[in-house]
C-alpha cells in the first residue's frame, strides 16, 4: 500500500483514473452516492457492533460496556441501512443548526467593531454566508447534500486531472541513481 503513494508515473496515472471515476460518479449520481454513502457507514457501523458484541460474550468478567457499545452500533448502523434519508436529514439539521448559530454569532460581534477594522467587514460577510449556508440546510437538506456531494465530486475531478498531469510530467523526468539525483561539485580540500 505505501508504494502506491510513491510518485512515479503509473502510480500517479493509477491515483488519476480512480480519483476521476469517482468524481465522475459524485457529479453524475449525486443521489444515489449520498444513499451509498450513508448506507456503507452503516453497513461498518454494524459490523463493528457484531465483531464487539461477540468479543464482549467471548471473554469472561464484566463486559457490560463493550456489550454496550456492541448493541448501540448494531443499533446505529441498522438505522443507517434502513432509512439512509433520514439520517442525511437529521445530519443536514444538526450541521444547519451549527451553521446558522456560529454565522449570527459571527455577524453580531463583527456589528460592533465595523468602525475599527477592516476585517471586521470580512467577519460580516462570513458571518452572513455561514447563516444563509445554515438557512440553506435546513430548509433543504437532501438538496444540500446532494450539492456537497457535486461540489466534492467536481474537486475530485480536478484532483484526478492534476495527478494524470503529475504523471506525464514525472514520466518526462530524468533518471537519477536509486538514492536520488547525484549533483556533482568541485571542492577545495583543506
Amino acid at each position: 500500500m505505501k508504494m502506491f503513494f510513491r510518485p512515479s508515473p503509473v502510480n500517479a496515472l493509477i491515483r488519476g483514473i480512480l480519483t476521476i471515476a469517482i468524481g465522475i460518479v459524485f457529479l453524475s449520481l449525486p443521489g444515489l452516492t449520498l444513499k451509498s454513502v450513508v448506507m456503507t457507514i452503516g453497513a461498518m457501523i454494524l459490523l463493528s457492533g457484531i465483531i464487539s458484541l461477540l468479543f464482549s460474550y467471548r471473554k469472561r468478567g464484566n463486559n457490560l460496556s463493550t456489550s454496550l457499545q456492541g448493541f448501540f452500533n448494531v443499533f446505529l448502523g441498522c438505522l443507517f441501512l434502513v432509512s439512509p434519508l433520514a439520517i442525511v436529514k437529521f445530519f443536514c439539521f444538526f450541521f444547519g443548526v451549527i451553521f446558522t448559530g456560529i454565522g449570527f454569532l459571527q455577524f453580531f460581534g463583527a456589528l460592533g467593531t465595523l468602525s475599527k477594522s477592516l476585517w471586521s467587514w470580512v467577519f460580516l460577510i462570513f458571518g452572513i454566508l455561514m447563516a444563509s449556508g445554515g438557512i440553506f440546510l435546513l430548509v433543504h437538506p437532501i438538496e444540500s447534500a446532494e450539492n456537497i456531494l457535486t461540489f466534492f465530486g467536481a474537486i475530485l475531478l480536478l484532483y484526478g486531472i492534476m495527478e494524470l498531469i503529475t504523471a506525464w510530467r514525472i514520466r518526462k523526468m530524468p533518471l537519477g541513481s536509486k538514492d536520488g539525483n547525484i549533483v556533482d561539485t568541485t571542492y577545495e580540500e583543506l
